[in-house]
């Protein structure tokens, strides 16, 4: 830890502690559970305090790494100097959670920054943030170098820290201790290997103010980064699709998804070979949703084109029936819709304007649409099948 408390009660972090000749100048003790600490002040790694091995303090009981400590330390001085309040290792008893910092802004918002360089469980970090969440405080997750996209394949943890807005689409926010910076990586989509693409920006800690990091967790913008824009923003983008060799090959798929679609398919007395083009545009699959993109277009379709019950689809009834789709092992998805829900929104709203596109739906608004036809029907005299 970074902070302890001294033989007069108050708090004192490790850099300004004394130490003389390998002997602790006063003693020091746990903010948490009061026990006596060591500290640990060298010239390898960052000042600190560390519980005596016996210790079973259970606040204060994580190993932090070296990029750990020394990230928490980085950006406590930087909120410093900018003037923020700011407190380190702050326990806050009604949360029973410790953050790694409290911010405190003029405006009286409180907010809880983490910065996250080991791994995480997804139940765990939904239930930190929602505990911050429940009691007022805004949470800022700041991942560690562990964490950045790279040209690594997709995973489970960098999904869950993934956020959504207009301006970014998907991003997330790396602080890099050695780099002394915090890279955006914006804009990240999947391509046909499960590799993450995305453009990225980075910026020297010092110069990333605290208004635009409040700007950037809140409304998804980085104001004054004109860069931030797609150079391919306006521009018709060609479609790719699965070829017919690889639809062929979905036939003899055995894995229990797959073959609840290919039942489906049969019962519904639609030929595989048949079903419109547009259900295998690639990427076939996104970063909320882990089913294939044909798989879940296709139920969409089935469920809501029957003409007999034909009705207004808004974004609310398309977020229930994903919602219900994942409650009954339907569909799969790679976060929790209550954690992200945009991150899932996202690629039902593409598809919603594909089939717009293309004329099967119109739009009522930017959150609602009417279907205009069956685009499973291969009886149309205009549908493109996908061996067209």
């Amino acid at each position: 830890m970074l902070i302890a408390r001294n033989a007069s009660g108050e708090l004192i972090p490790a850099y300004q502690a004394s130490k003389q000749k390998g002997k602790t100048i006063g003693e020091y003790y746990c903010p948490a559970c009061k026990g006596r600490l060591v500290l640990k002040k060298g010239d390898v790694m960052i000042a600190h305090f560390a519980h005596h091995q016996q210790s079973d303090c259970a606040v204060f009981s994580e190993g932090e790494t070296l990029p750990h400590l020394m990230g928490k330390q980085m950006l406590l001085e930087k909120f410093r100097r900018e003037g923020v309040a700011v407190t380190l290792e702050c326990w806050l008893p009604e949360l029973q959670q410790r953050p790694d910092l409290l911010l405190v802004l003029e405006n009286g918002k409180k907010i809880a920054v983490e910065y996250q360089c080991s791994p995480i469980s997804p139940a765990d970090l939904r239930a930190r943030t929602q505990g911050y969440q429940r009691f007022g405080y805004e949470v800022w997750w700041i991942c560690g170098t562990h964490y950045q996209p790279g040209g690594i394949k997709i995973t489970q943890s960098i999904c869950q820290f993934l956020n959504h807005s207009d301006a970014l689409g998907n991003w997330i926010c790396i602080l890099g201790t050695a780099a002394n910076e915090i890279a955006i990586h914006h804009h990240l989509k999947l391509s046909s290997d499960d590799r993450f693409h995305f453009m990225k920006i980075a910026i020297p800690v010092d110069d990333l103010k605290v208004v635009a990091l409040e700007s950037l967790y809140a409304k998804g913008c980085l104001p004054g980064y004109k860069d931030l824009l797609l150079p391919s923003a306006g521009k018709i983008v060609d479609r790719k699709h699965m070829q017919a060799k690889d639809i062929n090959l979905l036939r003899y798929r055995t894995d229990p998804e797959h073959r609840k679609f290919l039942l489906a398919v049969y019962l519904d007395r639609k030929d595989l070979y048949h079903l419109p083009a547009f259900l295998f545009e690639l990427p076939c699959r996104t970063l909320g949703i882990r089913t294939p993109a044909y798989i879940w277009r296709y139920y969409l379709l089935k469920d809501f084109s029957n003409p007999e019950t034909a009705k207004l689809l808004t974004k609310k009834h398309l977020l229930e029936w994903l919602s219900t789709c994942i409650r009954t092992n339907r569909i799969r998805t790679r976060v929790a819709m209550e954690a992200n829900m945009e991150l899932l929104w996202e690629p039902l709203l593409q598809f919603m304007m594909r089939l717009v596109e293309d004329g099967h739906a119109a739009a009522i608004g930017r959150e609602a649409w009417v279907l205009l036809s069956e685009p499973l029907n291969r009886n149309e005299t205009d549908q493109h099948s996908c061996l067209s």
